[in-house]
Order: C-alpha cells, then structure tokens, then sequence
C-alpha cells in the first residue's frame, strides 16, 4: 500500500516544485554562437589575409589602408578638427578609387588588417602599452573600450570573437560597406558580439556622466539610493536597445523573454509583464515557460504595489 502512494507522493512533490512562484526576474539569456561557425569564418579571414601578403593587393586599396592608418593615428593622439577633417576626406577620395576594384580586395584589407588588430590588441594586454600599430588600425579603440568599462586595466572583457566582430563593424561603419552582403558579419559573429553586450551592459555616456555629476552632489543617503536605482534604470535602458537590435538580427533570440527581465530591472512593470505575457503567448511550454510565469507574477505584484 505504501509502495502504491509513492507515485502519488513524487506527483505531488514536483507539482509543488513545478507550479508558479513570483520571482524577481534575473539573468538575460545571452544568445549563443556556433563554435564550428566561428571557426570557420575565422579560416576564411585567414585566408583572405594569407592571399593580401602573399599577391600585392591594387594600388588604390593599398592607398585606402594607408588613408584609414593615418586617419586613426590622428584620432588616437587627439588631432584637431581640421586635421581630422583633412584626413576624412582622403579616406573618401581613396575609397572611391578602391571600389571600382570590386569587393574582393576590400575585403583581403579587411581580414589583414583584422589579423594584426587582434595581435596588437594581445600584445597591448600583455604589456598594458598600446602600440603604435594599434592606434593605427584601430584609432581610440582602447580609450573607448576603458570608457565603456569593457577594459579592466590592460585586459578587455571581450575575447577573440567579439573583438572579430566589433572591429568588422567598425571597419565597415568607417569606410560604409556594411549595406552590402559579403561585407556584414556572420549571424555567429553577432551572436557571439552581442552575448558581450547584453552580459556587459552599462549606461549610455550621457547618462553616465550625468549620474557622476549628480553622485559630486548627493548629500545623504537618500540621494545615493536613488541615484543607485538611476543608474540601474539607465544600464537596463542600454541593454533593452541592444536586445532590440539583436531581435532584428537574430529571429530565434528569446527578445520577449529578455525585454520582460530588462524592463523590470528598469522599474516598467507593465511593460514587463506585457513582454512576459506575449512571450508565454508564442511558448507556453520550453525552458523558460516557467520561469516566464514565475517573472510574471512578480512583475503584476510590483505594478499593483505602484
């Protein structure tokens, strides 16, 4: 008899374990890239550099690299306007030169000028100085990277995959192929960039420097409570445009899930639970189906305490 109520026993167990609880919403599902396809796009970089050195590349791209080193130099050692300006528009002139060669070279530059960011960007980490060289690929690459907060001393937050695709999207946003096809990174490349961002988020400049200004003012503790709920606010701001972006890249990234944990991290609670509510909409079973429904009754108790 006793042997019979173990089933029923086990039943009642996980219905317990398994029915909704209010829970605060944490941890954002960072979306995942595909080892073998990043590898695989990392060896076609490659070969595209190894043909860059092996046959020279057409004298107007040639060119164009020297116009982008020399721009970057300028900026890294803070160059006034004019001569920033000045330098711009050699870049320009020398792009239109090299595009009439077509996209290939374009992209041999590309992948060669990727490979010695990465070993510049390496030897910066292991000597803390940033080179010359890279300050020539890459411009103020490492002072924007300590002002994000994305640089702990002379090692940055992001690995290999990132840093591929953050200096293909600067490279392409520079020079402006990105609207063409062969020239955007690969899906795998964006999933890997964006599981940086999302994990890495922080607020946006502005904001970040208005907090600063106002945390030089703050008089008591009260003041540095909300200027601690601010800056949360702001961090879930900048992720939320990033989770954005990243559901126009990717269709199959959980964007509901994360806008409901982003928007209550941010104080929303109605738009958490309606982003909590169109997710368990489209999946009501899978992995995150219960806690979608833990989240959402959390968030309606918040909204309801408001």
């Amino acid at each position: 008899m006793w042997l019979a109520l173990v089933p029923v026993g086990v039943a009642f167990v996980l219905g317990i374990l398994l029915a909704p609880r209010r829970a605060e919403p944490e941890g954002v599902p960072l979306p995942l890239a595909d080892p073998a396809s990043l590898a695989r796009t990392a060896a076609a970089d490659h070969d595209l550099a190894e043909k860059a050195r092996r046959e020279p590349l057409p004298a107007a791209v040639r060119a164009l690299g020297s116009a982008v080193r020399a721009f970057h130099t300028l900026e890294a050692h803070d160059a006034d306007a004019r001569e920033l300006y000045a330098a711009r528009g050699a870049v320009d002139e020398a792009l239109v030169d090299a595009l009439r060669g077509g996209s290939g070279p374009l992209m041999e530059l590309r992948a060669l000028q990727l490979e010695a960011f990465l070993e510049e960007v390496h030897r910066f980490e292991v000597t803390g100085e940033q080179s010359e060289e890279l300050a020539a690929l890459a411009g103020a690459f490492v002072r924007s990277m300590t002002l994000e907060g994305w640089a702990q001393g002379h090692h940055l937050v992001a690995d290999d995959a990132a840093l591929r695709a953050l200096f293909k999207n600067m490279w392409n946003g520079f020079l402006g192929p990105e609207a063409r096809a062969e020239f955007a990174p690969t899906l795998d490349e964006q999933r890997a960039l964006y599981a940086f961002y999302l994990g890495h988020p922080h607020p946006s400049r502005g904001m970040r420097d208005a907090i600063e200004a106002a945390r030089r003012g703050a008089r008591d503790a009260k003041d540095c409570e909300a200027l601690k709920q601010a800056e949360r606010a702001a961090v879930e701001s900048w992720r939320l445009e990033h989770i954005e972006r990243l559901r126009a890249i990717d269709p199959s990234y959980p964007a509901d899930y994360a806008r409901g944990v982003a928007t209550y991290g941010r104080g929303d609670y109605i738009a958490s639970a309606k982003a909590f509510r169109a997710w368990l909409m489209n999946h009501p079973e899978g992995p995150l189906a219960l806690r979608a429904k833990n989240y959402l009754r959390a968030a309606v108790a918040a909204e309801s305490v408001e």
